[in-house]
């Protein structure tokens, strides 16, 4: 039971700072930071629905990613 409940806190702590790298990166993304838009070749028009996704993916992967951990 014990290598159950290491493994469940490293995937845990992995996925949750995986949504926050995500996170992270919608905002980089959003605010142009390091002109990231023009090496994505990301349009203004499209930025916005990136960083939702990203928002998303990345709030959900923390939830996940706590549960994990709190289990």
């Amino acid at each position: 039971m014990e290598v159950r409940k290491i493994v469940s806190k490293v995937a845990g702590v992995t996925q949750s700072g995986i949504g926050v790298l995500a996170v992270i990166f919608a905002y980089i993304l959003y605010y142009n930071l390091f002109g990231i838009q023009g090496m994505l070749n990301a349009s203004a028009q499209n930025v916005p629905l990136y960083m939702l996704l990203l928002i998303i993916f990345g709030l959900l992967s923390v939830i996940s990613g706590l549960f994990l951990i709190y289990k």
